[in-house]
């Protein structure tokens, strides 16, 4: 269904305080949005909400409790009258194998990643089919192949993925005019890095080819324009979609060889260093992460996958202007 422009939507972004979130907020702010950011750390949603100025509100809140969600919409009733667009961002992990995770540990990011966005879900629904809104996701591309060390994160994107698959469809078999989108991204370079709970002993990476933020967020807010059933961002995240249709064997033998030193560097990190699986750790960690030396600015395939109606137009006009010629030439021929 038709969606208003960004510069005329109301917009909720969880997790807006820092990395993909923060990225989100920024670019919906410069196109002229009126943003409500959420986190629960005070310090960068501060920082957040000056940066954006008059037309941004800040809530601190976490996503995993149901009351904090439903005044999280509440909140965004009382400043701007309405949401067009819920984007459910907040996301928690930890690396470590899955035999060895700790049963509070795996609860928090299902609690956080799954729970936590059907708790948006729940809370905002009502308010988005008074507009016919969209309840955006930013999900992942391992929603579709767990890779080893994320277990949780891996499973709770994959739980979040198939509840709106389901709810998809019920919203289509009842009318109910709100869109469901799904963004699916590859290695995003995030401050998420340096706060996560992890046993490696060892800095953890985004597995490369590395992306900044600003590009997943300007695909992010395509969809709430022109909304997406699933969108992977950029190729990195195709190739693992495809190649998990494809072969999960051959998957497992390439996680096998690189799915551990993939995802981290040579840097020594104490086990135990503070992380912020349970409370969010202090300070304004902004939208990038450590890994802008060796991160992209853009994303080829996913610009394409975007544009593909210019594509496409470009291609017919190709093969119509090839047809014209080719039917001067015959004339040519005749006479």
């Amino acid at each position: 269904m038709a969606k208003k422009p960004v510069s005329e939507q109301v917009v909720v972004v969880t997790g807006a305080s820092a990395g993909l979130g923060r990225a989100i907020a920024r670019a919906a702010a410069a196109r002229g949005a009126r943003v409500v950011l959420v986190a629960r750390g005070g310090d960068g949603l501060d920082a957040a909400a000056e940066e954006l100025g008059p037309n941004a509100h800040a809530v601190q809140a976490d996503v995993s409790s149901l009351d904090d969600c439903h005044r999280i919409v509440e909140e965004t009733i009382d400043r701007f009258g309405r949401i067009d667009t819920f984007c459910s961002n907040a996301m928690v992990t930890v690396y470590q194998e899955a035999r060895d995770l700790k049963p509070d540990e795996l609860r928090r990011v299902i609690d956080v990643n799954f729970l936590g966005t059907v708790n948006c879900y729940w809370a905002s629904l009502d308010r988005l089919v008074e507009t016919r809104g969209t309840f955006s996701h930013v999900n992942s591309a391992l929603a579709y192949r767990g890779i080893p060390l994320q277990a949780a994160y891996c499973s709770s994107k994959a739980a979040a993925r198939t509840f709106f698959e389901s709810a998809r469809v019920e919203h289509e078999k009842h009318g109910i005019p709100v869109d469901i989108t799904l963004v699916l991204p590859g290695a995003i370079n995030t401050p998420q890095f340096d706060q996560a709970r992890q046993y490696l002993g060892k800095q953890p990476q985004p597995v490369p080819p590395i992306y900044e933020p600003e590009p997943y967020a300007e695909a992010v807010l395509h969809t709430w324009e022109h909304p997406i059933r699933e969108l992977p961002i950029t190729w990195g995240a195709q190739k693992l979609l495809w190649g998990q249709k494809l072969s999960p064997r051959t998957g497992d033998l390439v996680l096998r060889r690189n799915g551990w030193k993939g995802q981290h560097t040579d840097q020594d990190k104490p086990v135990g260093s503070p992380d912020n699986l349970f409370e969010p750790l202090p300070g304004d960690k902004g939208a990038r992460g450590r890994f802008s030396s060796r991160s992209r600015n853009s994303t080829l395939w996913t610009s394409l996958r975007l544009r593909r109606w210019v594509v496409g137009t470009a291609v017919v006009g190709v093969g119509l202007a090839t047809m014209g010629v080719s039917s001067g030439r015959a004339k040519s021929l005749v006479h």
